[in-house]
């Protein structure tokens, strides 16, 4: 049986972004899916942009969200779908045109219930390859040392398992995703990774924000899940959207950035003590 596919992305402030993932979904070489997209009440014109597609996809939904959280957007395109598989990407991200044929033919080989597939970089410099490089590595190394993750970035997940663990954690505001893979592995439903660079990574946040505070985030971020088998809630410093939301409140994250190492004190005092 050809599996059917609910594609869940969230976004905020994501105009820019959003246009060439799902044009990247329109010419997609497999039709047997349907896109939901969970708006988090953005401040752009991503929700136009959003609907502009609705004739060019095979099904289009457009949700507002109350609020701007990537697991409550998640959630909320999960159950507004009805897709065997969900897959939940970024909205800076862009696949390959065969992206979905190569899935199907992944789940009907090896049968999983949760899987990845490698990343590529969003331009040619030789420095985002190595960033991509070490993104993969690092996926492989969590399967090799059991430190389990369903990858914010692209996870696509049964929904039988999905519903298993009852979704993401609406109280995660960083992490959310390690979290969601670290329960499904405790139901023994384990990350897979399809080894085809199938998904383009955006590295649009370490041009932003800075390749030292961004790799600073997830070192300090993997420090409960190597030590605790747990995750962070919270991360100072982090910001969930578009550029163009750093755009219009580049003071506030200035000031975030400011606090960043005395927040991180505390937060490290709290998980270790």
């Amino acid at each position: 049986m050809v599996p059917r596919y609910s594609i869940v992305i969230p976004t905020l402030n994501e105009e820019k972004f959003l246009p060439k993932l799902l044009s990247s979904l329109a010419a997609q070489t497999a039709r047997n899916f349907e896109v939901v997209v969970v708006d988090g009440s953005s401040r752009d014109k991503t929700v136009a942009g959003a609907r502009s597609y609705a004739k060019k996809l095979p099904k289009l939904q457009v949700i507002v969200s109350p609020k701007a959280s990537l697991p409550l957007q998640r959630n909320l395109g999960a159950r507004a779908t009805g897709g065997d598989w969900i897959i939940f990407i970024d909205a800076d991200s862009v696949l390959l045109p065969y992206f979905l044929e190569r899935c199907t033919a992944y789940i009907q080989s090896e049968s999983p219930k949760l899987f990845t597939t490698w990343f590529r970089p969003d331009s040619e410099n030789p420095k985002d390859a190595v960033y991509t490089l070490f993104a993969n590595v690092y996926l492989e190394a969590t399967i090799i040392f059991k430190k389990w993750h369903a990858p914010g970035p692209l996870s696509l997940v049964k929904r039988s398992a999905y519903n298993k663990v009852g979704g993401y954690d609406e109280a995660h505001a960083f992490h959310e995703d390690i979290d969601f893979g670290i329960r499904l592995a405790k139901k023994g439903i384990y990350l897979n990774i399809l080894r085809e660079s199938l998904n383009v990574w955006s590295l649009r946040r370490f041009r932003k924000e800075g390749t030292i505070k961004v790799l600073n985030q997830y070192v300090v971020g993997m420090l409960p899940v190597l030590f605790l088998n747990t995750s962070f809630k919270h991360m100072p410093g982090y910001v969930m959207g578009g550029q163009e939301y750093w755009k219009k409140n580049n003071h506030k994250a200035k000031l975030t950035i400011r606090k960043f190492e005395h927040s991180l004190k505390k937060l490290l005092r709290e998980v270790f003590e």
